[in-house]
């Protein structure tokens, strides 16, 4: 007999939703780059296996981070970088954007012309989760993606 939830013959089962990471990129930093690339080489990895086996496993079987990843090359919203201080804390707001001593600095030189080249990028956003990689800190990127919920 089939499972029936308020009256209704259960026919299919809602699948999770990846979770989101998004690079702040610069394609002129050789930073950035290196970061672009770890994370295409880890979202790639776990695609392959996934579509090879219908689960995501890494090497040595056990199951792997499953992630969507976003490329941003152009602005900062205001709001992104709220929640990005959110997650890290205010007093970090002078690694984000350059020239920056505080929250109102921050939101006028992003605002101002200079919004797009002020933000100092890699910065890597896990938005499901509110965490944030600053920089080009390979452990911490790892860690980041390691703990991201297994598909």
């Amino acid at each position: 007999m089939p499972d029936t939830q308020l009256g209704c013959t259960k026919m299919f089962r809602f699948h999770k939703t990846l979770d989101v990471l998004t690079l702040f990129h610069s394609p002129r930093s050789e930073a950035s780059n290196r970061v672009l690339s770890a994370l295409k080489t880890a979202s790639t990895a776990a695609e392959e296996s996934s579509a090879s086996s219908g689960v995501s496993r890494n090497a040595s079987g056990e199951k792997k981070q499953m992630f969507e990843l976003d490329v941003v090359e152009g602005p900062m919203t205001t709001a992104q970088l709220r929640s990005i201080l959110d997650y890290v804390g205010e007093n970090k707001v002078g690694e984000i954007v350059e020239g920056a001593r505080g929250v109102h600095d921050a939101m006028k030189i992003l605002d101002g012309t200079k919004g797009v080249d002020a933000i100092k990028r890699p910065i890597v956003v896990d938005w499901n989760n509110g965490r944030v990689v600053l920089g080009e800190k390979q452990s911490a990127l790892q860690q980041l993606v390691e703990s991201l919920p297994k598909s």
